[in-house]
């Protein structure tokens, strides 16, 4: 479960965001109803849909909850899921989703409390009697009641340190006083101490009626059944009058002849100005969504824009805008610029810059052709967009209902039907320096207030005189410009035929290519490794691709920004083996934006400054890691573990701090001397199309073939049986995390099948036990995981008030206790358990991008056996009860077992280390040598 802020949390940055709601393929059929309780109900069927999903969202949320007891809202939501009337087993619904293929989860926002489930479509009756119980008859368990607020709390703990929650919260504080926004949502052992279930009986009555539920159902049930389902276990729930407190939308009233400034200080070193501004009503202009409009242009990265003149006055990396709202009386528009190390000196310029070209716009207006081009790429994105599953598509269907009309609610989120000129001036007026809240993020700002429940340091000032008056009539900046008309908006989409076939196999190049038959769509996506030994042979090397991959695509941004909105994408990553292209979008230009992809492949051009930039920033985000949550820390130090080839973060840093600009561009021309691309290609194209593709990247990178005994190859540890690896390390977070790996063996079928029947068993017990009953922490995992061809089963957990020793001895205790688990595992059991995975493995990528990530994985990871996951399918299939019992002991009861174990401290931690546990990675490298002497 999740608690989440909405309000000034989820801003829509560009109106690109809208299109993340899939438009329905035309096989889908919906129908809309509303219960004789009030309750309305999405239905939507899908013949292909792998599992069935339900989501019902509640009108309310934190900005609700009584003074007294701050994160009710959000304690109720978890309180749900620990039984009701009719199922009162604390873990029953999370066993029986599990048992089919399914997951739950749940998220309260300011005045919304959304949850969601998805499962297998025989289960799915079973799972919506379970659910709608919730809504019924919970019974708020107290033996589980204080338990569950050491959860919330251990949920606010791991957040206290992370920079995006702090920073809001500290901007919810610079509100007119008694506002709710001021509320703290999530709950602590403090806000929630004492008996808690008169309150939670008293909230769930006033606000959990009805009329303030939205239902979405997703199945490949009919509508006719679906329905049959949704009367039949919501129908019941009562409904009663709900009056809402009310929302003043006068939540931060502007100033007079001043500006407001906040400045916050970092854990990260980050270097963020957010302009923040109280605007207009956006829940009346839903048709227009100016803020979406007005968003896309100050966002804009082209020629002229004002992100370019940022950069080029050596004042910032990034920049996005735009609005959004919680409450229908509370909608902000926001400008977030990721400054450099100079922006952050001279902020005071960064602001004149923005309100000169905000100046402008108010001069210009938003012109009709970018209205005109929004609303086209929306109605094409949602008249090709693939059709989404899961949880999260139903709660984001859920969650639309509590803001749309139920006859809007499949179209009007995701289209422009109106050009509304008024409203975009509304919008821009409020965008004057009296309305702003500046909030300047740092390590290094001066701060003389520390926020109550994250410990967030701040302050906030009023600035007037000249510097506000430079704000209210900025001078003319020449270079800055109103976005030009977009000439790589799609006009013509055809759909190509075409088969799967291998396009490509020789010495330099070996890629696959398959016609999409199944979504029918003017699209492509490609994705191509090209192999290089010269990305991580040396780690000054691995320093030099990271920031050639910077640098190049800094120097492309420009020139293929009006691509990108116009429906195509790129993009470059480095991986061990070398450097990896993608494309995707519609296919009518693919072939073009390839072409300019490639001719800047081994060219750097950008300056120096510009460079230093990237460079600082790739440098901060490394330092940065090390500021990460507990678990990633223990995450990281596995990888050093297990991994033979694995540069750790100071040695990447060292490396990064003296590569000049020189190097990198010396690094850009030889890169690509010798290289071996494997690729795949999903889509409506041809095999002609592919072929000249290649020969375009290859004309331009100019390679010699790299035998394959001189590619990459990642190899992993493999420790002896009975051999136990314990290694600890301190890290900055405020939590203690546990990192526990057991040793399976090498990779095929079966031993994959088991090991994974053997995770999906043990998976919800494993829950119940570290998170539900002993409560050590928030975050608990388990699962199966392949490294290479090696298996592993791991378990993590993240806790505040546990230290990792004892997490450790909680852990093996559990481990003792899984033989009752398997003996007593019925028949019946199992094949749920068995069609479960099977559902799971079955499921195929839901869009193009997705299907061909799949592709891409069987071309470089399998070898090319794009059969791979038939067979495990094969494999899963054919075990027998007894073989994974026997399976399970020997992972998780043998000695014999090898198994490393992460043991990560919090920053407060100072008890001793026992001298049998490691304390660094070369020890553990050394261990074998150590042991000869």
């Amino acid at each position: 479960m999740v608690g989440l802020r909405l309000f000034f949390r989820l801003f829509i940055f560009t109106f690109f965001l809208l299109q993340a709601y899939p438009a329905e393929a035309a096989k889908r059929e919906t129908r809309t109803f509303v219960l004789k309780n009030g309750l309305e109900v999405l239905l939507i069927h899908d013949p292909e849909v792998h599992r069935s999903a339900a989501a019902l969202s509640v009108g309310v949320g934190s900005l609700y909850d009584p003074e007294e007891k701050l994160g009710l809202a959000h304690y109720l939501e978890h309180m749900l899921f620990l039984g009701t009337k009719k199922y009162p087993e604390a873990g029953s619904y999370k066993k029986y989703l599990e048992e089919n293929s399914g997951g739950s989860n749940a998220y309260t926002g300011d005045v919304v409390t959304n949850y969601f489930f998805q499962v297998s479509h025989g289960a799915f009756e079973g799972a919506i009697d379970r659910f709608s119980g919730f809504f019924k008859e919970p019974l708020f368990d107290k033996d589980y009641a204080e338990r569950e607020v050491n959860a919330v709390s251990s949920e606010h703990d791991k957040n206290k340190l992370r920079d995006g929650w702090r920073r809001s919260r500290v901007i919810d504080q610079i509100s007119e006083e008694g506002h709710p926004i001021k509320k703290f949502g999530t709950g602590t052992k403090e806000t929630l101490a004492g008996d808690n279930r008169p309150a939670l009986l008293e909230f769930h009555h006033r606000y959990y009626a009805a009329s303030e539920m939205k239902l979405a159902m997703l199945s490949k049930f009919s509508l006719r059944v679906q329905e049959e389902i949704a009367r039949k276990y919501f129908g019941d729930i009562p409904d009663r009058r709900v009056a809402m407190p009310p929302i003043s939308p006068d939540y931060r009233k502007p100033l007079k002849d001043r500006y407001r400034l906040l400045k916050v200080k970092t854990i990260k070193d980050r270097r963020i100005l957010t302009l923040t501004f109280p605007t207009i009503r956006l829940h009346d202009h839903l048709e227009s969504k100016p803020e979406a409009i007005v968003g896309s242009v100050i966002g804009y990265e082209g020629r002229g824009s004002l992100l370019s003149k940022l950069k080029e006055e050596g004042l910032a990396l990034g920049l996005s805008a735009g609005g959004g709202y919680g409450h229908p009386n509370l909608s902000s528009f926001d400008i977030k610029i990721a400054l450099t190390k100079k922006g952050e000196k001279e902020y005071e310029r960064v602001l004149e810059v923005v309100f000169a070209y905000i100046q402008m716009l108010k001069q210009t207006g938003i012109r009709e052709y970018t209205f005109q081009e929004a609303q086209t790429m929306a109605q094409i994105d949602f008249d090709w967009k693939s059709p989404e599953e899961g949880g999260r598509y139903v709660a984001s269907k859920s969650g639309l209902m509590q803001n749309y009309k139920l006859e809007d609610v499949e179209t009007l989120p995701y289209l422009f039907r109106k050009y509304d000129p008024e409203a975009y001036k509304a919008v821009l007026d409020t965008l004057n320096p009296g309305n702003m809240l500046a909030v300047l993020q740092a390590r290094s700002v001066e701060t003389d207030r520390r926020e109550k429940f994250y410990g967030a340091e701040y302050s906030i000032t009023e600035v007037g005189g000249a510097a506000f008056e430079k704000l209210r009539t900025p001078p003319q900046v020449a270079s800055l410009q109103y976005p030009e008309r977009n000439e790589f908006i799609p006009e013509r989409l055809p759909l190509l035929k075409e088969g799967p076939q291998l396009v490509r196999d020789d010495d330099i190049a070996k890629v696959w290519f398959q016609f999409d038959h199944r979504f029918k769509q003017p699209k492509v996506d490609l994705r191509l490794r090209i192999e290089t030994p010269r990305v991580y042979d040396t780690v000054r090397n691995l320093a030099r691709s990271r920031l050639y991959v910077a640098a190049v695509q800094e120097g492309l941004n420009e020139l293929v920004y009006p691509i990108q909105v116009a429906g195509l994408s790129y993009s470059l990553s480095v991986e061990k083996e070398g450097v990896v292209l993608r494309l995707g979008g519609y296919s009518e230009q693919l072939t073009d934006l390839l072409s300019l992809v490639a001719k800047n492949l081994t060219k750097i051009k950008i300056d120096e400054q510009k460079f230093n930039d990237l460079k600082r920033a790739r440098i901060r985000s490394l330092e940065n890691r090390k500021l990460d949550r507990a678990y990633r820390r223990a995450a990281y130090y596995n990888r050093l573990l297990w991994l033979m080839k694995q540069y750790n973060e100071e040695e990447l840093l060292e490396e990064l701090k003296s590569v000049t600009f020189e190097e990198v561009k010396e690094h850009a021309k030889g890169l690509f001397d010798r290289s071996f691309i494997t690729g795949t290609v999903y889509g409506n194209w041809t095999r002609e199309k592919v072929q000249d593709s290649l020969e375009i990247l290859l004309g331009e990178i100019k390679s010699k073939p790299l035998p394959e005994g001189e590619r990459f190859k990642q190899v992993v540890e493999v420790l002896e049986p009975g051999e136990k690896a314990l290694m600890s390390a301190k890290v900055a977070d405020n939590n203690n995390a546990l990192y526990y790996r057991l040793q399976v063996g090498e990779m095929d079928f079966s031993t994959l099948a088991k090991v994974s029947m053997v995770a999906s068993i043990v998976e919800a017990d494993f829950y119940l036990q570290m998170r539900t009953n002993q409560q050590l922490g928030y975050l608990v995992w388990s699962f199966n995981h392949r490294v290479e061809d090696r298996l592993f089963f791991n378990m993590i957990i993240q806790s505040a008030g546990y230290g990792p020793f004892d997490l450790k001895k909680r852990v093996e205790e559990w481990l003792k206790q899984t033989r009752e688990l398997f003996d007593k595992l019925t028949d019946e059991e199992f094949e749920r358990y068995r069609k479960a995975r099977i559902v799971s493995l079955e499921k195929e990528g839901d869009n193009i991008a997705r299907v061909n990530a799949d592709l891409y994985g069987f071309a470089t990871r399998e070898k090319g056996n794009f059969r791979f996951k038939k067979q495990v399918i094969e494999a899963v299939k054919k075990l027998k009860k007894e073989e994974v019992v026997v399976a399970a002991n020997k992972i998780l009861l043998e000695a014999s077992t090898p198994r490393s174990v992460v043991l990560i401290r919090s920053r407060s931690n100072d008890k001793p280390v026992p001298e049998t546990v490691l304390t660094s990675v070369d020890q553990f490298k050394n261990r074998k040598a150590k042991s000869a002497r």
